[in-house]
Parts: C-alpha cells; structure tokens; sequence
C-alpha cells in the first residue's frame, strides 16, 4: 500500500493529465490538419476532388487546399509553382478570411506556349511548350509556413 502523500500525489498527477487531454478534444482546440491534391477537373468554377499527378501543357492546373482548425481571421494562401529546372514560374497569394471548421480553397497554373506558338500546335500540341514538359513542384503554404511539396508531371 502507498503512504498517504504517494497516493495524493499520483491521483493529482491523474487528475491533470485527465484534465488535459479533455481539452485537447474541445473545438477551440482542434488540430490543424490539410488535405492538400492536385487536379484539373472542374465544375462551375470549383475545382473538383479527381486527384492526379499528370497533366497536359493545355491543363489548368488546380492545388486545392483543405485547411482544419485555421481559426478565424485573415490567413494568406502561398504557391509557389517550379518548373523542371526548379525555378519558380510562377508566384500565387491569396488572402483568405479563416473559419474554425475547415476552409476550402486553390489556386491554379495555366502554361502558356509563346506568342505565336499557336499556329505550330495546331499540328504538334507540344510546338513551342518544351520547356514545360517535364516533373514540376507546387511548394504550398499557409501563413508563409510550407505545409505541402505536391509533385506532378506536365506531358504534352
């Protein structure tokens, strides 16, 4: 059997730990968690959930972010969007009011063959958009914190 203050202080150590991990599960505590996929189908203007990783040069390119337990307030969207060579071609930010459930939000990457290139790819697709092709990194974060490297290829 424990001494008295052996007892008393195993059932106080308890007691907190109990206490903490109820708190843990309040929705004021809720986990910050991200279901982040790449996809080019869309409907009504939403991108929707048919995830892929291989895309065509004519694709519009969606990263959709599904952001839990942001909290209220002004959040901001980052993308940075490397090409092949792993330069960055282009730059998306978008600001976003958060919510305390789960926000849903994207942005996309429409490539662009060179003045003139449209001609040439009425015969071959790929005219002019070679320096496309290839394995490409959307670099995504929240608040200027990566949560997410998404790989894809672009083919044409």
């Amino acid at each position: 059997m424990l001494p008295r203050k052996a007892a008393r202080t195993i059932w106080l150590l308890f007691s907190c730990l109990l206490a903490a991990s109820l708190c843990a599960f309040t929705p004021a505590h809720a986990a910050r968690g991200f279901d982040i996929y790449l996809t080019n189908v869309e409907k009504d203007g939403r991108p929707q959930d048919e995830r892929m990783t291989r895309f065509d040069c004519s694709d519009r390119i969606y990263v959709v972010v599904i952001a839990a337990g942001l909290g209220t307030g002004e959040h901001e969207l980052t993308v940075r969007w490397l090409d092949p060579l792993g330069e960055q071609r282009e730059l998306t930010r978008f600001p976003f009011q958060g919510s305390d459930i789960a926000n849903h939000i994207w942005a996309w990457l429409q490539l662009n063959g060179p003045t003139g290139a449209i001609i040439g790819q009425m015969f071959d697709p790929s005219f002019g958009m070679e320096e496309f092709i290839g394995d490409w990194t959307a670099e995504v974060q929240i608040n200027g914190k990566v949560v997410s490297e998404q790989k894809f290829q672009v083919l044409c």
